[in-house]
């Protein structure tokens, strides 16, 4: 073997080595199974866990989508009245989830919805390698949208993930592996004529291998926090049957949830 050959296999495995290193520990299969989901989305039922007054559930429809060589994560929010109210795509790639489009929906006085375009600012949603750097780099996304109703006026959004720890978690009537993230984000708005305000806000989310997101906890000042725990994974038809029963039935007005949202 020549020296030139020798010394191109040396530099190959010094690469490959470098790189297994640096990659880490792997934990994709904790996020949300979009392969599985490509096959047939389903609806995440999670109940209200927050200390504020609101619906009892929200839900949110999760449908993995192969187009040519790429796979994304089509995601559609709905509130506890069944309206949509965000629509994401992102995309499923080696090194973690990316945000490709990210559209809020804004209900009207018909109660139509009103889609809001955003910018996006930065997109690496959530890591699939955790390694010594993995909390030193921005894990989450930054977005930017003006509201048609008030044009003088931009929003930015901002949320990080920063990686705590595994855990276990009882869910759907199981024990699951997890992991835990801590959560820091703001909300800032800047008006032309009232100034600016940037509220910041804390928390955490827990994703179970093989699900996804299962519990998550949002705190927005003292007393008060947003949260969701899943209890159930349903088809859209069964989603569907449910609007259905809701809109023939409705429900009493929403009240302030128990507490059930201590943190893990």
């Amino acid at each position: 073997m020549t020296l030139l050959c020798t010394r191109g296999l040396a530099l190959i495995f010094l690469f490959s080595f470098c790189f297994s290193c640096d990659s880490g520990r792997d934990v994709r299969d904790f996020y949300f199974p979009a392969r599985e989901l490509a096959e047939t989305g389903l609806v995440y039922v999670y109940e209200n866990t927050g200390s504020l007054p609101g619906p009892s559930e929200e839900f949110a429809y999760y449908l993995g989508v192969a187009q040519d060589t790429a796979l994304y994560l089509s995601v559609t929010q709905y509130d506890g009245t069944f309206s949509p109210r965000q629509q994401t795509r992102q995309e499923i790639k080696n090194d973690g989830a990316y945000i490709r489009d990210l559209m809020l929906l804004q209900t009207d006085s018909s109660g139509m919805a009103i889609p809001i375009a955003t910018e996006l600012l930065y997109d690496r949603a959530f890591p699939f390698y955790l390694n010594d750097v993995t909390n030193e780099v921005a894990n989450g996304y930054r977005l930017r949208f003006t509201n048609p109703a008030n044009e003088a006026r931009q929003t930015f959004v901002s949320l990080n993930r920063a990686f705590r720890g595994d855990t276990s978690i009882n869910v759907l009537g199981e024990n699951y592996s997890a992991i835990v993230f801590d959560l820091a984000g703001e909300v800032s708005e800047r008006d032309n004529e009232l100034g600016d305000i940037s509220p910041q806000f804390t928390g955490f989310e827990i994703y179970a291998k093989g699900i996804g997101l299962v519990e998550y906890q949002r705190v927005l000042s003292v007393g008060a926090t947003l949260g969701g725990r899943l209890t159930e994974r349903i088809g859209m038809d069964a989603f569907l049957e449910r609007v259905e029963k809701e809109k023939a039935f409705p429900a009493p007005p929403a009240f302030a949830p128990g507490a059930r949202n201590g943190e893990r």
